[in-house]
């Protein structure tokens, strides 16, 4: 964690003093990154069954843990999709070190960068995480690649909507 500091006048006390604010954030860093188990396994996902969408990494995620290996992540269902502020943020900061990164174009799917696939060669992707994803590969992918064309065909559609002119008049 990084501590910054800010001063700032008092202003309407008039008497010239300042005060000093102590703002704490968090530093991420492509080690600490290395170092985080849980963000190694969402690289590794992204890795083995990208380019995918977040919905989907979500959905994906939720079924390896029914499956029984347990990243940790609670899930809550927003609308059909699961949903977990915590591997969101996770996936936050495999973006912000240059990891993983988004498809340009309007489906904006996450991929794995070279600098992903580098770090991933030497990261040690937990055994249980691996045996599970290679035993139930197909299914698992399937399940994806079913949630990933929905998402396309609804990004798709809105699209469309979008480049369609508006008709005036009755008709």
């Amino acid at each position: 964690m990084a501590k910054k500091k800010r001063e700032e006048g008092k202003g309407d006390e008039g008497k010239g003093g300042k005060e000093l604010k102590i703002i704490t954030y968090h530093v991420v860093t492509r080690d600490k990154v290395m170092a985080n188990e849980r963000q190694v396994s969402i690289l590794y996902l992204v890795d083995r069954f990208g380019p995918l969408h977040e919905k989907t990494l979500m959905d994906l995620v939720k079924n390896i843990q029914d499956l029984g290996y347990d990243l940790g992540y609670k899930f809550t269902m927003i609308g059909k999709y699961p949903y977990s502020p915590e591997l969101r943020n996770d996936l936050t900061a495999l973006m912000y070190v240059g990891f993983v990164e988004t498809e340009p174009g309007m489906f904006r799917k996450l991929r794995t960068t070279s600098d992903g696939k580098d770090a991933l060669e030497k990261a040690n992707v937990p055994p249980g995480l691996v045996e599970v994803v290679n035993k139930n590969f197909e299914t698992l992918r399937n399940t994806a690649s079913i949630i990933d064309g929905e998402l396309d065909l609804e990004i798709r559609k809105r699209f469309s909507a979008l480049k369609r002119p508006r008709r005036r008049g009755i008709f």
